[in-house]
């Protein structure tokens, strides 16, 4: 009974594994690669267990003890794949040929033979060692599989399925085990490869920045990735939970549902992609765009199996393109409010483009009249051969700037100034922008000014001569009035001082009067003669060494008396060292003379005036200064003391009389001695008439 029981054990196990190797050969032929892998392990599986089994048995084990060694290797020749047995030290004791063709794909020399270890003769130890692993084998029993990666050459590997089983000691090969190799390198290959896929698609459902959903072929959810959930559940409230299952069309904007029926039909049998590019949405207050696309996914026979649901947000472009537009909007507005014309140009030197302003300046009334034509032909004849050398130098990558004549559509010629730039897209010329500025007006007053230069200096040429008319009336005047006026002064001092006999007191108190009258007139003809010799640069003479001291001394010493009749205090006061000045010693003296004598004229009795002469700041120069208690001289009057015949209306300047020409006289003489005159004054506070004169350099 336990023979034929053992016999109908081994047909099972031989049926199975025909079973399973035919269903292996069926899914490889239909392309089903996980299913042919799955059926060729399981009959490697059976094929294992009847192997066990037959060396169990008591009829396998009194047949060894019969038969030779041969009958191993035939057995396990058997095996469909790598077979062998091995002692529990791993030494190799049986093989099959197939194991032997393993061994050499290692790039061993030698071949299977008993007594070899596995280790060193058929592969490294991948386990860590091949006694460990039967060691583990006997200490958990049954038969163990794993799969390790195996290194074949340098440049090539493998993945192998490893079964082992310890044989019962009552078999003839009792103790030792038996190992069967399958190499599962294209099964693993294709598991990784699902695996890798499986990972991508993951990556790229939840990774991309858009909403997906899949759709079955009766257009319900199927899986949503986290952003369309995340949307769904913001806009309609909607827990994740729920959306397998859910219609599509309950998440469709309102304006799908219209037109539901044509998008299926688009999709499910047409099997074409829909897509509407501007979807709009409010969702608390803010507004969302999203260009909303349907995409039919389907199997070998074209047959629609499922559908992409693709909602792409493009509010941030939708709200680019507003900037855009009113970008774009306000840039229009702007050219078109230039008072100056606008252009644009293509490589090829062409208009396309151009503002009402320019339009108007050419006498044109619509743009189609402007446009791709060339400068050439907007531009007066004789312009022609500047305008191409100006496109050339922008061709080149030069901005320019000239004056050319535009010719209106009437043929007249109207002045413009261009101001024009290359555009360059990626380092390539593509075209030229420009700015055309109406010279027209500028034009006009230019041939204004030059004719009001011509009028300028006609008038300045008869100015020029009545000038030296005026200068040759003075001089000739001057002479004239000096001689009768000498030989009045003459006469006057032989009576005033008893010359010519006795005279009453009421006599000599007249011709005092007329001696003074003498003096003034002298003095008023002296000042108009100095005028004239100023406007002839010939009023200083030669320039001498002279003393500070000596210069400030004798100028005070002349007025002492002057300023006593009057009641003033007249003083000096002098730095000690101070160099020698080079000057015209009369023409300084007069300067002093002219600014003590203001200053006594000015100052009311009880007050003083003071001479002073020190070393500035200023180097090279020593400065002189005339101040006075006076009454002092408001800042809008100040400005104007240094003109000609100008005098500060004042009580003592309308009863001494003279023309205004002293202060003009001294300023001219210090400024011939390279140096300056300035004034500083407040009402209520005095004057002090300042110059400075160059120091006398030792040659």
């Amino acid at each position: 009974m336990k023979t034929k029981a053992r016999v109908a054990g081994v047909g099972v196990f031989l049926v199975l594994s025909f079973l399973a190797v035919a269903l292996s050969l069926v899914s490889t032929s239909l392309g089903w690669g996980s299913a042919a892998v799955f059926f060729a392990g399981s009959s490697l599986f059976f094929v294992f267990l009847l192997g066990v089994f037959v060396l169990s048995s008591p009829a396998w084990r009194r047949h060894k003890a019969q038969a030779p060694t041969s009958s191993v290797e035939d057995f396990l020749s058997l095996f469909p794949h790598p077979a062998l047995l091995a002692d529990e030290e791993g030494r190799i004791l049986a093989a099959n040929r197939m194991a032997e063709e393993l061994s050499r794909l290692t790039g061993r020399e030698s071949v299977l033979q008993a007594g070899k270890s596995l280790d060193e003769t058929l592969l490294p130890p991948f386990f860590g060692s091949w006694t460990l692993y039967l060691k583990k084998t006997r200490e958990e029993g049954g038969q163990l599989y794993r799969h390790s990666e195996q290194y074949f050459l340098e440049d090539r590997s493998g993945v192998f399925r490893v079964w082992a089983r310890e044989l019962p000691p009552t078999s003839a090969w009792g103790g030792s085990f038996l190992i069967m190799l399958e190499n599962v390198t294209e099964e693993a290959s294709e598991k990784a490869a699902l695996r890798e896929a499986s990972e991508r698609e993951a990556g790229l459902f939840e990774g991309v920045p858009v909403k997906i959903a899949v759709l079955d072929r009766n257009f319900r959810l199927l899986r949503c990735n986290l952003p369309m959930q995340e949307w769904i559940s913001k806009t309609l409230g909607i827990d994740p939970s729920s959306l397998p299952g859910l219609p599509a069309l309950d998440i469709m904007p309102q304006e799908f549902r219209a037109d539901w029926k044509h998008v299926l039909r688009r999709v499910l049998i047409e099997a074409r992609a829909f897509e509407q590019p501007r979807v709009h949405q409010v969702v608390g207050g803010v507004d969302y765009f999203h260009r909303v696309r349907l995409h039919p996914l389907t199997d070998e026979t074209g047959n629609v199996r499922e559908a992409l649901l693709l909602f792409e947000d493009v509010s941030e472009y939708v709200r680019l393109e507003r900037r855009l537009a009113e970008t774009t909007d306000y840039l229009n507005l702007l050219i078109e409010s230039l008072n100056d014309g606008f252009y644009a140009m293509d490589a090829q030197g062409r208009f396309t483009f151009c503002n009402q302003t320019l339009l108007d300046m050419l006498g044109l009334t619509f743009p189609d009249e402007l446009l791709y034509k060339e400068p050439r032909d907007i531009v007066m004849p004789e312009e022609v051969a500047k305008i191409e050398r100006m496109l050339e130098r922008r061709r080149r990558g030069e901005k320019v700037f000239f004056e050319t004549l535009l010719r209106r559509s009437d043929g007249t010629p109207i002045p413009v100034q261009v101001s024009s730039a290359p555009l360059f897209r990626g380092g390539s010329f593509v075209g030229i922008v420009g700015i055309a500025h109406d010279l027209s007006e500028r034009k006009r007053l230019e041939a204004m000014v030059e004719q009001s230069h011509q009028d300028l200096e006609k008038a300045y040429e008869e100015l020029s001569v009545l000038d030296k008319m005026k200068s040759d009336f003075i001089a000739i005047a001057s002479h004239e009035l000096r001689t009768p006026l000498s030989i009045i002064k003459g006469y006057a001092d032989a009576f005033q001082y008893g010359e010519l006999g006795e005279l009453t007191p009421l006599q000599l108190e007249k011709i005092k009067i007329v001696n003074a009258r003498a003096d003034q007139m002298t003095k008023i003809i002296n000042d108009l003669l100095d005028i004239t010799r100023l406007e002839e640069g010939r009023l200083v003479g030669q320039r001498w060494p002279a003393p500070v001291e000596g210069l400030v001394v004798n100028a005070v010493s002349e007025y002492k008396t002057r300023a006593a009749e009057k009641g003033l205090e007249l003083s000096h006061h002098v730095e000690e060292g101070l160099p020698p000045v080079s000057v015209d010693v009369w023409r300084v003296h007069q300067v002093l003379e002219n600014l003590i004598s203001n200053a006594i004229k000015f100052t009311p009795a009880g007050g003083s005036v003071t001479v002073l002469a020190r070393r500035p700041a200023e180097p090279g120069v020593v400065e002189f200064e005339v101040r006075d208690t006076g009454p002092g001289i408001p800042l809008h009057e100040q400005k104007r003391l240094f003109t000609m015949f100008y005098q500060v209306e004042t009580d003592s300047t309308r009863s001494a009389g003279g023309l205004g020409l002293g202060l003009v006289i001294s300023k001219g003489i210090v400024e011939s001695h390279g140096g300056r005159i300035w004034v500083e004054s407040e009402p209520g506070k005095g004057s002090s008439f300042k110059f400075t004169l160059p120091v006398h350099e030792e040659e």
